[in-house]
């Protein structure tokens, strides 16, 4: 697990931020970094050998959760803070995630209707895709 001293000796990306609550499953789970405001959607983490599956490669569930935040952040920059729930998540796995760089999802919202919310993106590493992916958000409160 990732130790302060550890994020704070790891140069953040050119443009990005780390995430700030970092004491939440995303926090464990990454730590991630999301695009500074006023640019494209973007979440991303490093990855490590804490990330990986018993092939040496990245675990798909870590990048299902980096596609699921990153549905959030695409619909947030859209429409503003909202609080909601994931309601479907697809994803399409197209190459295999390697340890040791920095993996990043960007994408576009296709719709926001009055409760729900669709969006989609590409999870890539070193300019190649790693995934594809598709969710609903439904806004509740």
């Amino acid at each position: 697990m990732n130790t302060d001293k550890d994020l704070a000796s790891r140069a953040v990306p050119e443009g990005w931020t780390l995430q700030s609550h970092r004491e939440t499953f995303s926090g464990h789970a990454g730590p991630f970094y999301f695009r500074k405001e006023g640019g494209p959607a973007g979440v991303g983490f490093f990855s490590e050998s804490h990330h990986a599956n018993m092939g040496g490669i990245i675990h798909g569930g870590a990048l299902l959760t980096l596609a699921d935040m990153a549905l959030w952040d695409i619909c947030r920059r859209e429409i503003g803070v909202f609080k909601g729930v994931t309601i479907t998540l697809n994803a399409e796995f197209l190459s295999a995630g390697p340890v040791g760089c920095f993996i990043e999802a960007t994408g576009e919202m296709v719709k926001a209707g009055r409760k729900m919310l669709f969006a989609r993106g590409l999870v890539t590493a070193n300019g190649e895709t790693l995934m594809s992916f598709s969710g609903t958000l439904k806004r509740v409160g």
